[in-house]
C-alpha cells in the first residue's frame, strides 16, 4: 500500500506540475486509412508484434507523454504495454533512457475505433531536436483498417513477440532499403518520390520468412498509429503547425535526415535568441487537397483535428492547393474560397494563420498550360493577401527566374513537383521569423 501510495502521489504531482503550464506539441502527424495491399503485407495482429518509431523532436522538456491513435479504425485498438526511450542508432536505443508509458497507471491501453489516447505524463527529460524512440506491443486482435502516415521518412520496425524493453531490433550494420545514409555532397540524387511505405524484401532465392521474425525484422517507412508527442510547456512556449501536402510532408527530401521545409524551418528558429520556445509541427499529407477527399480526408475536414486541437498552437502555415490544379475540375475561385474558409476558421480560434503561394510544377504529371494559370491566379490573389496574417512566396523562392513556372535546376527533385533537399532550405529561408518571436 505504501508502495502504491507513492506511485500515485509521484503520478498526482507531474500533473500538477505539467498543468502549471500545460502542454506543446513537439511532433506530430497528420494520418490516413492504410491501403489494403499495404495492410496486408504487415499482417498485424495476426500474432503478437512489437513496434519500434523514431521521432524527431522541435521543442525539449522535462516530461512527455504520447499520444496514439485508432482515428480510422473501425475495431478497437490493443496495446498492451509501450516504452520511450531515446535513439542511439538504427533500431538501438540508449537503454538507460528506457521508460514504460502507463494510461491511466496501467500498462496496457485499448483505443475505441475513431479514436485517440494519450499517455501519462511521463517524467522523461526530452531536449529539443532530440530522436525519441516510441515502442509498442500489439497483441493478437482483428484490426481491419490501420491508421498510419505513409511518408515517415524514418525507419519503422517490426519484429515478433514482446520485446519491448529490447536494445536493438536489427544490427546496426542493416541498412533499411531505400533509407540509406544520404550523400549530403549531392542531395538532389533523391530516392523515389512516391509516398508509399517501404518494406524490406528478402534477398532473391533466399527461403521467404515471416515478417518481424528476430532473424528478418520487417522494416516500412510508415508511422503506424501514433498521433503527436507532447511536452510540459513553459509560460511563452508556441507551436506553429504546417498544413499541406506532399511538399509540406517532405516528398523528395532525403530520408532519415529531416529536411523537410517545417524540419528546416524549426533549425532556423533555433538560431534566434527569440525562438527557443517555439515548435513546429508537421501536418501535410502526400496527395492532399482542399476541396476533394484523395490522400486522406480534405483540408477542411481534417483541418480542426490535425490543426486546431494540437496542444498549445499559436501560427498556422497554410500551403495546399497544387494538387486541386493539377488533378483538374477546379477553378482559381473555388480554391480562392477553400483558402479563405480555412482563415476564418483559424482566426475564430485566435490563431494567426500564414498563406503560402504555391510552388512551380512545369514538367510535372498532371501540368497544363491552363493549370498553371489558375495557379497564377492564387499566387495573385495571395500576393495580394487581404485574408491572411501574412504571406510567404514559396513560389518566388523556388522558381528559376528566367522560367518563373519552373523550379530552379537545384531546387528540382526531379520530377518538377517536389523540392530538392537545396529547395526545402529556400523555402525555410523564405519564412520570416520575425513573426513568431515572443511578445
Amino acid at each position: 500500500m505504501r508502495r502504491l501510495a507513492t506511485a500515485l502521489l509521484f503520478l498526482f504531482s507531474v500533473s500538477l506540475c505539467a498543468q502549471k503550464h500545460g502542454w506543446l506539441g513537439t511532433w506530430a502527424t497528420a494520418n490516413v486509412p492504410m491501403g489494403t495491399p499495404q495492410q496486408e503485407r504487415l499482417h498485424l495482429g495476426e500474432a503478437m508484434m512489437t513496434v519500434r518509431q523514431v521521432v524527431h523532436l522541435s521543442q525539449g522538456g522535462t516530461m512527455a507523454r504520447v499520444k496514439f491513435t485508432n482515428e480510422f479504425g473501425t475495431a478497437p485498438l490493443h496495446i498492451s504495454s509501450a516504452h520511450v526511450a531515446f535513439l542511439a542508432a538504427g533500431s538501438k536505443i540508449l537503454i538507460h533512457t528506457d521508460k514504460p508509458l502507463l494510461f491511466s497507471g496501467q500498462p496496457g491501453v485499448t483505443i475505441p475505433a475513431g479514436g485517440f489516447v494519450a499517455s501519462d505524463a511521463v517524467k522523461q527529460v526530452t531536449p529539443a531536436y532530440g530522436d525519441l524512440v516510441i515502442t509498442m506491443v500489439l497483441p493478437v486482435q482483428p484490426i481491419p483498417v490501420v491508421t498510419h502516415h505513409s511518408l515517415g521518412l524514418t525507419a519503422t520496425y517490426i519484429v515478433a513477440g514482446d520485446r519491448v524493453g529490447d536494445e536493438q531490433f536489427a544490427p546496426l550494420s542493416t541498412p533499411p532499403p531505400g533509407l540509406a545514409a544520404p550523400d549530403v555532397a549531392a542531395p538532389i540524387q533523391q530516392p523515389d518520390p512516391l509516398a508509399k511505405p517501404i518494406v524490406r524484401q528478402n534477398a532473391p532465392g533466399a527461403a521467404e520468412k515471416a515478417p518481424g521474425t528476430p532473424d528478418a525484422p520487417l522494416i516500412v517507412s510508415s508511422y503506424l498509429f501514433l498521433k503527436d508527442v507532447e511536452v510540459d510547456s513553459g509560460r511563452k512556449s508556441k507551436a506553429v503547425v504546417c498544413f499541406g501536402d506532399s511538399i509540406t510532408d517532405g516528398v523528395g527530401s532525403t530520408p532519415e535526415t529531416d529536411r523537410r521545409y517545417p524540419d528546416q524551418f524549426s533549425g532556423l528558429l533555433s538560431l534566434t535568441t527569440h525562438e527557443i520556445d517555439v515548435a513546429v509541427l508537421n501536418a501535410g499529407i502526400s496527395g492532399n487537397q482542399l476541396l476533394q477527399d484523395d490522400a486522406g480526408p480534405k483540408a477542411s475536414d481534417r483541418f480542426d483535428r490535425d490543426v486546431l486541437t494540437q496542444q498549445g498552437v499559436t501560427h498556422v502555415i497554410l500551403l495546399e492547393g497544387i494538387n486541386d490544379i493539377g488533378h483538374g475540375g477546379v477553378t482559381a475561385q473555388q480554391v480562392i474560397d477553400a483558402m479563405t474558409a480555412l482563415a476564418v476558421r483559424a482566426h475564430a480560434k485566435r490563431l494567426r494563420i500564414y498563406g503560402a503561394t504555391l510552388t512551380p510544377f512545369e514538367g510535372a504529371k498532371y501540368y497544363t498550360p491552363e493549370r498553371e494559370a489558375i495557379r497564377q491566379q492564387v499566387n495573385a490573389f495571395l500576393r495580394q493577401n487581404t485574408v491572411f496574417d501574412g504571406v510567404i512566396d514559396f513560389d518566388k523562392a523556388t522558381q528559376d527566374p528566367q522560367h518563373p513556372s519552373q523550379f530552379l535546376p537545384k531546387n528540382d527533385h526531379g520530377d518538377h513537383l517536389h523540392p530538392s533537399d537545396l529547395g526545402y532550405t529556400a523555402m525555410a529561408s523564405a519564412i520570416n521569423v520575425k513573426w513568431f518571436r515572443k511578445k
